[in-house]
């Protein structure tokens, strides 16, 4: 008669409710009415009433008590977490391996989770961040985008458009704080709306939020600068003297707040906010002034406006206040407030930006860094499991039952587990300086164990655990004890090769990915440093001069310091190098079409900007001495603002800049101000003296081969003549690889986390490739005693993992072509993606499997048969 068992589930349930003294006798009594039943109502119906029986069976007397229930688990618990520390040290090298590969995987993840949630979360702290929008300059004809607002969008934003519930500015200004008989230089100095501070939400530790900034003369510190000035927090009502470079006035100004800090996750970054009303007479003609991009605007909308209505009313709000036609140049983007870090690299200002593109690389980087660890794991422990026939048999022979054994392998990986996760957050504390250091963050100990990243390394570690066990007890469960004690079970999984070269396929495929876009980021940094800018940027250093008493005496200064030894040549200019070119006119010129709106950065130089550069004339003649006419009707253009005009040659055509008319004398071949991120801007240069908008207000000078640290000093010392303030300089070279220092920040992660990559296809590798070594041993050794050749032993050892290779080759390049050539889209500038770099990769990741795969290939082939045969 065919063996019929009862439902399983049933039996499940009695294990767990039914005490063990009257288990046995239970399920034999129940067993034989299921029997009878069977015999005489079917099968169907003697299932059906096999659950009734065994509710009906059972008695309080034979039920578990909670005591004895909890002490069963308890010992049955101890004897799993025993026998997984005897595997554990039975295995060593394997369990050694696993939990490494798996601990540096989770701390990929860790590191990666913190610097993305950080990059998420900026700005999200304030109050109400969801109804606060940032106002960004729009120009629809050429496209200019910036953070820089005129001052009369407040005068008629507000009574125009309702919806706004509030309205608070900000402007940056380079101040001198002067404290005892020493004077500071002080960058993160802001003039604040008095609402500013109720507005957002930044932490007060004295004053009033709601009339700090009310008074003129009034100055709300942080922490930090009233410890630097006073040594002390209790300083409201405490003089700080003022010197405002820009507009040369000094204010002796009240402490009327302390605020926290500033978090490092708001893009707003300041030390000192000083009331706006101070600089009525200071900035008095800006206030209705269109032309002037000073002050950055943020606005707070009520809850039942609608932004696309905004949008339709601001044509008629340009034409009525701006003036006709204004419309199409002059437009308002509204930004959400928590998307202002992440989402403005096409909008120009000096806020640190953040790169969306880098966080979304990284999540996808830690995905696979977690996925590689994870497939590695589920590898060894399923790869061992399979050894461990004879040990489950003998248990299950001994009344084991399935859901023992399952059991019994959860708490085996889940101590491997925890050891992982151990290993992993003790190198998280270590290494959170290092990685700190790297991406420019100040990241503290209590961010690795925030609720946010603790639920990402708990979702992580329960679907590994829940992956890692379920295969290795699905295996071991379908496993007969006869046939294992015997040695003779079958492959109760069907084609478990197929499952192996799919695991190795991900394998290869995650570290071809990382090599081929490791080795694209490595080439387009190269590329930055190497980029031909369009002058001699080796030994040039420049000096920033913002007090106005000393750009009056500049060409004093300038001609002292041409003096000093070591110095080829010196210029004086109103634009840095590097600079965000914030002087930007209107622009006409002779053909252009009267429905075009341009404009132009305007850059004041003088007789020998173009020689310290040493950057080259391409069309005309540079300013001259001897033409007193080319200081007030001249101009010279570069290449970009030469095309604009659509002119075919010069032919002292003339150009309106800023309503005055010029005469272009010359073509500048086009150089760059700012990074590749953008392309080279149309601009206009001209002779301008001191006391104008754009008045000369930096030093240029060219160091000659001759020029050593003693060079530096003497011009230190022609400074200290002229001004009781260090001097400030910069190599222009050093200040353009600073423009990069996201991508420096992203290549050094990219290659960093890409080495973890590889190291983890390579841990796995390895310890599957040493595994199917151990397993194949007999079979190859009596391969080698019928005559098979060294040569044929390596290839059917190694063979069996190239296809695998190629699939995983024609996966993995196209995947990661396509990602980097999106990212290289982000540069105006940026290498080509071509076969090279896919060869190289390829190149890479073949010397790697060769290695991994060949020594063990090697140690088959080479091995002596009778070490495997002699017990046979």
């Amino acid at each position: 008669m065919k063996k019929t068992p009862p439902p399983i589930w049933v039996d499940r349930l009695l294990e767990f409710f039914c005490s063990e003294r009257f288990l046995e006798e239970v399920e034999g009594d129940l067993y034989e009415w299921f029997l009878r039943r069977v015999e005489k109502q079917g099968l169907r119906k003697a299932r059906w009433f096999y659950f009734f029986d065994a509710i009906t069976y059972l008695r309080l007397f034979r039920l578990k008590t909670l005591k004895e229930m909890q002490r069963n688990n308890n010992k049955l618990y101890l004897n799993y977490l025993i026998i997984a520390i005897r595997q554990f040290k039975k295995n060593l090298w394997h369990s050694s391996l696993n939990v490494f590969g798996l601990a540096i995987g989770l701390l990929s993840t860790i590191f990666i989770s913190i610097y993305v949630l950080d990059e998420l979360s900026y700005d999200r702290f304030h109050q109400d961040h969801e109804k606060i929008y940032r106002l960004v300059n729009h120009d629809p004809v050429n496209g200019y985008k910036g953070d820089a607002t005129p001052s009369p969008w407040k005068l008629y934003l507000e009574p125009a458009f309702p919806e706004i519930e509030a309205y608070t500015r900000l402007g940056q200004d380079i101040v001198l704080v002067n404290k005892g008989d020493q004077n500071f230089l002080e960058n993160d100095f802001y003039w604040a709306e008095s609402n500013f501070l109720t507005f957002f939400s930044f932490g007060i530790i004295s004053g009033d939020p709601r009339t700090m900034l009310t008074e003129p003369n009034s100055v709300v510190i942080t922490k930090d600068i009233a410890l630097k000035y006073f040594n002390k927090l209790d300083v409201v009502g405490e003089q700080l003297p003022i010197k405002v470079y820009d507009g040369n006035q000094d204010f002796l100004m009240k402490v009327t707040g302390v605020i926290e800090n500033i978090p490092g996750n708001s893009h707003l970054q300041f030390d000192l906010l000083g009331s706006i009303s101070s600089t009525k007479d200071m900035y008095a003609e800006f206030e209705r002034y269109w032309g002037l991009n000073w002050l950055k605007s943020y606005v707070k909308i009520n809850d039942h406006s609608s932004l696309e209505e905004i949008d339709k009313r601001l044509p008629e709000f340009f034409e009525t206040y701006r003036g006709e036609g204004s419309s199409e140049y002059s437009h308002i983007i509204f930004q959400p407030l928590d998307e202002v870090r992440l989402y403005s690299n096409d909008i120009g200002g000096e806020i640190a930006k953040g790169n969306l593109t880098y966080v979304i690389l990284f999540a996808c980087v830690a995905l696979l860094i977690l996925v590689a660890s994870a497939i590695n794991y589920v590898n060894l422990v399923t790869a061992k499991s399979g050894q461990r026939g004879k040990e489950i048999g003998m248990r299950k022979v001994l009344g084991a039952r399935r859901s023992q054994i399952v059991r019994q392998v959860y708490v085996e990986s889940f101590f491997q587990l925890i050891l992982s996760l151990i290993l992993a957050y003790g190198m998280a504390f270590l290494l959170l300086p290092v990685f700190n250091q790297i991406v420019g963050k100040d990241m503290l100990v209590s961010d690795l164990l925030s609720i946010q990243v603790s639920l990402v390394i708990a979702v992580a570690v329960v679907l590994i655990l829940i992956f890692s066990g379920a295969y290795p007890a699905l295996i071991l469960n379908r496993y007969r004890p006869i046939d294992s004690l015997r040695g003779t079970q079958k492959n109760v999984l069907g084609n478990r090769s197929a499952t192996r070269k799919m695991q190795v396929f991900f394998q290869f495929t995650i570290g071809v990915f990382l090599i081929c876009c490791t080795l694209v980021v490595i080439r387009q940094v190269y590329f930055f440093s190497s980029f031909d800018k369009g002058f001699n940027t080796e030994k040039l250093i420049n000096i920033p001069v913002d007090d106005r008493t000393l750009q009056e005496k500049l060409m004093v200064i300038k001609d002292r310091m041409s003096q000093v030894p070591g110095v080829e040549s010196i210029s004086a200019t109103g634009e840095a190098l590097p600079s965000a070119m914030n002087n930007t006119w209107g622009f006409e010129w002779y053909g252009k079409d009267s429905e075009e709106q341009a404009s132009i950065n305007v850059i004041s130089i003088d007789y020998d900007y173009l020689s310290t550069l040493e950057t080259e004339l391409i069309e005309g003649r540079n300013f001259s001495q001897s033409l007193s006419t080319d200081s007030t009707q001249s101009v010279l253009l570069n290449e970009s603002a030469f095309r604009m005009t659509r002119w075919k040659e010069l032919n002292g055509q003339k150009v309106d800049v800023g309503d005055s008319e010029r005469t272009v004398i010359g073509v500048v071949e086009d150089f760059h101000y700012n990074s590749l991120h953008e392309n080279v801007a149309p601009n206009v240069y001209v002779l301008a003296g001191p006391g104008t908008r754009i008045s000369p207000d930096n030093l240029v000078i060219r160091l000659n081969a001759n020029a050593t640290s003693g060079t530096i000093d003497a011009i230190d010392r022609v400074w200290g003549d002229f001004s009781d303030q260090p001097l400030a300089f910069a190599f222009v070279e050093d200040a353009f690889q600073d423009l990069y220092l996201a991508e420096q920040r992203f290549v050094k992660l990219i290659i960093g986390f890409a080495i973890v990559g590889i190291f983890l296809t390579i841990l796995g590798l390895l310890g599957l490739v040493s595994y199917l070594a151990e397993r194949k041993s007999k079979e190859l050794s009596i391969r080698k005693v019928l005559g098979a050749s060294q040569r044929e032993i390596l290839w059917k050892f190694g063979g069996q993992f190239g296809g695998v290779f190629l699939v995983s080759l024609l996966v993995a390049l196209p995947s990661s072509w396509l990602i980097m050539e999106r990212w290289l889209q982000t540069f105006a500038y940026s290498i080509n993606m071509n076969a090279v770099i896919l060869l190289s990769a390829s190149a890479i990741a073949l010397v790697i499997t060769l290695v991994t795969i060949g020594g063990q290939a090697l140690k088959v082939a080479y091995n002596n048969p009778v070490k495997y045969l002699k017990d046979e």
